[in-house]
């Protein structure tokens, strides 16, 4: 008998469901891959208990899966499993209930609790941080020659253009690279995340301030960027760097770097904000004002309430 392998055949059916439904939900491969290692050492634990079918005495061997997490040795470095590992394991059960709920399947058992530590302090910055940032954007630089100002002022649209897109619309590193001019409806106020993490497209809000700035880059700075492209045609991207090509995400976080230096405050620089830490902080503030965490999820594009839900345990840390 391989101890690697289901032999109950409700549960080599669930696990092959489950995962499937992970597809549908457009979750990328490798969490796919790793939700499958996961869900497939929790329904071994449960066959050794001799436990072949859901809701017979499931809800108290899924409890007793958590100490059996808490006391399993960590195959690769031999000691015991992280507090993150463990909720891993804990998130994938979890998760696997949530599938099991909607395709009605059984008595469910009641999910399980994650190990203390699971929530990470975040680096979160203040209102007056954010404030700060997007003045730093305003600051004359009196060493720059006057026929280089225009290209200088243009830089400085594109900077307060990029934190109207982190800080306000909360977008992620890579999908903030990754949009197009055209992602950008300004008479909806919409701006269009083509593939977000886990392939899940979505249409976030941008208002206020941050639709000023994105607005003004799109009609004024990004042109002036765009003049300096040695291409024949226009680039796409909506980021453009100071040589007419596209933004990487390494550009974009060497920027936000050159703004926290430029604040001149210590206590800024000591947190060493990156790209993340604007969406963490836009997504905390947001809570902090009253949002519902299911918008704020939706807002996010997280996949489940799961993930949302570290922001309320970061506002009791604050």
């Amino acid at each position: 008998m391989n101890p690697k392998e289901l032999h109950s055949p409700q549960f080599i059916r669930l696990e092959s469901g489950f995962l499937k439904w992970l597809q549908t939900l457009n979750y990328s491969d490798a969490t796919i891959a790793t939700r499958k290692r996961n869900i497939r050492e929790f329904l071994l634990y449960l066959e050794r208990c001799n436990i072949n079918t859901i809701g017979q005495n499931t809800d108290d061997k899924a409890k007793r899966f958590v100490r059996y997490l808490k006391r399993r040795e960590n195959k690769l470095f031999g000691s015991g499993l992280m507090n993150a590992s463990i909720n891993v394991g804990i998130s994938t059960a979890n998760k696997f209930f949530e599938y099991l709920r909607q395709t009605g399947t059984a008595t469910v058992p009641d999910n399980l609790e994650h190990v203390k530590g699971y929530y990470k302090p975040k680096n979160i910055l203040t209102l007056q941080e954010i404030s700060l940032l997007y003045e730093t954007t305003c600051q004359h630089n009196p060493n720059v020659k006057p026929k280089n100002r225009p290209l200088e002022e243009a830089v400085q649209i594109r900077d307060r253009a990029m934190l109207g897109i982190y800080y306000g619309c909360g977008l992620r590193k890579s999908e903030g690279a990754g949009l197009k001019a055209n992602d950008i409806f300004i008479e909806r106020k919409l701006i269009y995340v083509r593939k977000g993490k886990g392939s899940r497209e979505r249409h976030v809000p941008v208002t206020g301030n941050n639709l000023k700035y994105i607005t003004e880059y799109l009609k004024s700075g990004r042109k002036i960027l765009l003049e300096r492209s040695v291409e024949d045609t226009i680039q796409e991207n909506f980021f453009i760097n100071r040589y007419g090509e596209a933004c990487s995400d390494q550009a974009l976080s060497a920027r936000l770097g050159k703004l926290v230096k430029n604040s001149g405050n210590s206590i800024l620089q000591g947190k060493k904000p990156t790209l993340h830490t604007l969406r963490h902080s836009i997504a905390t503030h947001l809570l902090q004002q009253g949002m519902e965490i299911e918008m704020i999820q939706k807002f996010l594009g997280h996949a489940s309430l799961e993930s949302t839900q570290i922001y309320t345990h970061i506002i009791n840390e604050l």
